[in-house]
């Protein structure tokens, strides 16, 4: 329902109010809490059984700083591609660590434990470029499939990070969001730049120069007067509109039919007949995506479609994100054992088949401690109450 626990005791009253106590007594939210945890620790405990006879691959990525610690997932999904892109119903959360910070030593440690949750080993592992995930999954011993996404986003980057041009257009794209934020003309402003993933995120600003750019002559004099780097940047504006085509293409061919022979060969296929034809940067951009995609294939058996995109596990890092406290000293608590229970049940039927009172009837508030010791740390509110605690 995406909404609080107290807001789910409100729920319940209402309907209790409206239905002539058709719930008789509804419990407080402290105890539909423990429910939720405990379910979750239920099905964590069990996530590896139903990928015991079956070929599965390995998702893993760290989140970014929650409180003074890092959480480090990682799931199995099948091998095979499944004909669409990935979804919740189709992972199983392996592992959950939490750490200060990850080497590549810890991500292999946890690899390994995630797969002997299963039985055995990963076809292949999926992650990002970063280099802690690259030792991790080397050091673990296993097959590495790049994830799509970050990988176009960092060939973007080597290409127009310091490319002259680039940046020059970056500052005149900046500049009026600055002085117009709060005028009649804020309704043309371009959308805001990211800082972290930029480059894997230049559709937004792509897109609006380009239509502001067509749309040009229908704008009023002082719109013009404001916009006019714009057509100034016309022919720069059409290579990086070309440029988000054709990484939009690879983009969704990839997640959608997945990673074989044949994609491979239809990606770099347009690759050559977008970037390979147009100026140095794209022509330098192109030779790196062939590259890499030839690469990637090698790690593909004849025959087989592997997963090549790790955008699962940045849904469910942003449903933990939104869900989790926004105090940010809280850091990982216990309540991350909703996140099992969230993807294993996200699907109607699966609902309809897991059995509740078994799993609430066999976990008890003291194994969601005892996991919590063993798995979680100390947060810095605990820290905090300890040490002003001691000074009274």
């Amino acid at each position: 329902m995406n909404c609080g626990f107290r807001q789910v005791v409100n729920v319940l009253e209402i309907i209790n109010e409206e239905f002539s106590n058709v719930f008789d007594e509804i419990p407080c939210h402290n105890t539909i809490e423990n429910w939720v945890k405990k379910c979750g620790l239920d099905l964590y405990k069990t996530s590896g059984d139903k990928l015991k006879d079956s070929k599965y691959a390995q998702i893993v990525d760290e989140s970014m700083m929650i409180g003074n610690e890092k959480l480090l997932l990682t799931l199995g999904v099948p091998a095979e591609h499944v004909g669409r892109p990935l979804n919740f119903n189709d992972v199983k959360i392996l592992d959950m660590a939490v750490a200060n910070s990850w080497n590549g030593e810890g991500v292999s440690r946890q690899l390994e434990t995630a797969a002997r949750k299963v039985g055995h080993d990963p076809e292949y592992v999926i992650s990002d470029n970063a280099s802690v995930m690259n030792k991790g999954i080397r050091c673990a011993n296993f097959k590495h499939q790049h994830d799509i996404s970050h990988s176009l986003g960092m060939f973007l980057e080597r290409t127009y990070k310091n490319d002259l041009e680039f940046i020059d257009y970056c500052k005149l794209m900046t500049a009026p969001k600055f002085k117009y934020n709060m005028t009649k003309i804020a309704y043309l402003l371009p959308p805001k730049q990211r800082t972290v993933a930029r480059f894997m995120n230049m559709k937004d600003w792509v897109v609006w120069s380009f239509k502001i750019l067509k749309a040009y002559n229908g704008l009023s004099d002082e719109e013009r007067k404001i916009f006019s780097f714009v057509p100034a940047k016309a022919p720069f504006i059409d290579e990086l509109m070309k440029v988000q085509r054709c990484i939009n293409k690879i983009e969704k061919m990839c997640k959608d039919k997945g990673l074989s022979k044949e994609t491979g060969m239809k990606c770099r296929q347009e690759v050559m007949d977008c970037l390979l034809k147009g100026n140095q940067r794209m022509k330098s951009l192109g030779v790196q995506i062939c590259d890499f995609l030839t690469k990637e294939v090698e790690a593909v058996e004849e025959g087989a479609i592997h997963n090549n995109s790790s955008d699962i596990i940045e849904s469910i890092f942003g449903k933990y994100k939104t869900r989790k406290s926004p105090n940010k000293l809280n850091g990982v608590t216990p309540f991350i054992l909703f996140l099992p229970l969230h993807a294993a049940l996200s699907g109607k039927t699966k609902k309809e088949k897991y059995d509740f009172k078994s799993a609430l009837e066999n976990t008890l508030v003291k194994d969601i401690n005892v996991w919590a010791d063993k798995n979680l740390t100390p947060n810095l509110i605990q820290s905090r109450i300890n040490k002003l605690n001691k000074a009274a």
